[in-house]
């Protein structure tokens, strides 16, 4: 007997341009983190920092030590200077050069931001794996009374740990919640190495309720793993429901025609409709023996008036 599923409300998932700007890093003790919490999960003081922000800071230190070095060698050298003229010659020359330096420093800006925080994670990789491996703990800690909380805990920290363990852990979750289609869900990101039918069955859950998620990778794990999931109690369901997705724009019919071919006499109508589209509006696509099954499943139904599936 399957256990109920819960309806639930995620909370907003923020994406980000690169994984690692979803860390945090307590300025106090040095801990990284993934979550949301407001102090330090390692000391508890209050003191986290994005990232990006450290490296804004190391590389602000860094352009000032340079602009502080400048400056010194300026008063220096007015200081030693031995006349009114060679003193305004001198201090002129110096501004000139300490607002090259600056422009200078304000273009190379963007690169020595990546770079200092390249440096941050060579030389804090254990720190990094740590801090990782602990939210992975806590988030892990409140699978028994909290799945939701779970699941979001996972999903902060999966962006970063991609092993197919937590790709596992979170299918689970999702498994347990009532999907919806305004849902913040994710697809491509959870697949997995090898055939697992939790897998299978949201891939076959997310074809029915947002099937713009089903793309080229669920595609390929989909057909490699046909006949296991023909297998399964429901399978052929499922690769209906994904033959149907997949339908969705042209160049996934003509790369997985053959895939297509097996499942086409079950679409519901809305999809079969469209694949008979694509196929007539597209006469010279290699869709092989697709395209002569689609026209007879057409003929079958709809020319000859009966219309029964």
């Amino acid at each position: 007997m399957k256990t109920q599923k819960q309806p639930v409300h995620f909370r907003p998932f923020v994406r980000t341009r690169y994984a690692l700007q979803k860390l945090r890093i307590c300025t106090h003790c040095g801990s990284f983190t993934a979550l949301w919490e407001d102090q330090c999960p390692s000391c508890g003081r209050s003191t986290l920092i994005s990232v990006q922000e450290m490296a804004n800071r190391k590389t602000f230190r860094y352009f000032g030590k340079d602009l502080f070095i400048g400056l010194v060698i300026a008063s220096a050298a007015i200081y030693f200077s031995t006349s009114t003229e060679q003193t305004l010659f001198v201090a002129a020359g110096s501004l000139a050069l300490l607002l090259l330096l600056w422009a200078v420093q304000r273009g190379i800006k963007p690169f020595e931001q990546r770079r200092q925080l390249r440096r941050l994670f060579k030389y804090r990789f254990e720190d990094l794996e740590e801090g990782l491996t602990r939210n992975r703990a806590e988030a892990v800690a409140h699978r028994q009374t909290d799945e939701l909380l779970c699941y979001e805990m996972l999903r902060e920290v999966g962006v970063l740990l991609r092993d197919d363990r937590m790709k596992l852990q979170q299918i689970a979750l999702l498994q347990s919640f009532v999907l919806r289609s305004d849902m913040d869900l994710i697809l491509d990101g959870l697949l997995l190495k090898s055939f697992e039918p939790l897998l299978a069955e949201y891939i076959g859950e997310i074809a029915k309720i947002k099937r713009e998620l089903i793309k080229e990778k669920t595609l390929r794990y989909v057909t490699f793993y046909e006949n296991r999931i023909l297998d399964m109690p429901g399978g052929e369901h499922i690769l209906i429901y994904v033959a149907g997705a997949a339908v969705r724009l042209k160049k996934y019919v003509v790369a997985h025609a053959k895939f297509i071919y097996r499942y086409a006499r079950k679409l519901p109508e809305d999809r079969f409709l469209r694949l008979h589209k694509i196929v007539t509006t597209n006469p010279y696509e290699p869709f092989g023996d697709l395209a002569d099954e689609v026209k007879d499943i057409y003929r079958l139904r709809y020319e000859h008036g009966n219309g029964i599936y």
